[in-house]
């Protein structure tokens, strides 16, 4: 999936990833994606030790348009906004096979917002890393112009990967998303070892299921699918702390503190390795001064870099 950028001021033109372009929204440009459907400060997501706490919002609502569903039993998806139109059409098909539990990188389809596909032996892949964790249901729902709005086909209640890492609550997500938990976790403890001489033992989010539209803008967050994970602080074996409202530094651009270094190079690594096709960090927004989010959307944005 190619990353494009708005060619009008309008508010919901889509994402962008590009640092020209990213210094361009700040000086005026809107973003559609620009926040992600992560939590603003003042109003993070509840914990998700209670997904049934996670109610549509009344404000959402069906996009202008809609893709045709891959069946009338359990449609998948819905296209973007009318207003994406202004985007010229993608002139290229990814030349690689995408691997169904990490970015997405097919260009025909960065406006599609809907539940994640469902992957036929995600159960048996979870089962082979060496996952524990649980079945679990969250329905569809919100059904609107023959798609869904909320919910995922294939849910799982993640407790621990082989890296021995626990969360401040089990993450619920969509099975494909706790299949790129794993390879995010793998890639946290080798920037930790590297940086800072110890391994993490435990992740502070502040969730991952939330039916909901983004926060300021007319698209629906990945987190109405539990496609999504915001994460917040980390706790090393050793003692250390490592928390992106204080250690992140966006304004610093020469850090030396080994916290920041494990911080932006966790980050980069998971958007240039293709584990998540989205990554947002304080560089972007101030709404994203505490936490890094991170999904597997359908389209890409790279907002690890300032």
């Amino acid at each position: 999936m190619r990353l494009r950028c708005p060619t009008s001021a309008r508010s919901n033109d889509g994402p962008c990833s590009s640092s020209e372009r990213l210094r361009e929204r700040r000086h005026g440009l809107g973003i559609a994606l620009g926040v992600i459907g992560c939590v603003v400060a003042s109003n993070p997501p509840p914990t998700m030790d209670d997904p049934t706490s996670s109610a549509a919002p009344a404000t959402t609502a069906a996009p202008a348009s809609t893709a045709a569903p891959a069946s009338t039993a359990a449609p998948a998806s819905t296209a973007a906004p009318a207003s994406t139109a202004a985007f010229a059409p993608p002139s290229a098909v990814a030349s690689e096979p995408i691997h169904p539990a990490h970015a997405d990188l097919d260009p025909t389809n960065d406006f599609v917002v809907g539940p994640p596909e469902p992957i036929a032996d995600c159960h048996e892949r979870l089962d082979a890393l060496g996952v524990t964790y649980k079945a679990a249901r969250i329905g569809l729902g919100g059904l609107r112009g023959g798609v869904y709005t909320c919910g995922a086909h294939q849910v799982v209640r993640y407790t621990r990967g082989p890296a021995r890492i626990t969360y401040s609550s089990s993450p619920l997500l969509a099975c494909g998303m706790a299949i790129g938990l794993v390879d995010f976790e793998a890639v946290v403890q080798e920037e930790a070892e590297r940086l800072l001489r110890s391994r993490v033992k435990r992740i502070d989010h502040l969730g991952t299921y939330n039916c909901r539209k983004m926060a300021n803008y007319d698209w629906l967050s990945e987190h109405s699918f539990a496609n999504a994970i915001d994460l917040r602080r980390f706790h090393l074996a050793n003692g250390q702390v490592v928390t992106v409202e204080d250690h992140f530094r966006p304004t610093d651009p020469n850090p030396t503190d080994p916290k920041t270094l494990f911080l932006r190079r966790v980050a980069n690594r998971l958007f240039d390795e293709r584990i998540f096709s989205v990554v947002v960090t304080p560089y972007f927004d101030r709404l994203h001064y505490n936490h890094i989010h991170v999904d597997l959307a359908r389209y890409r944005v790279d907002g690890s870099r300032p």
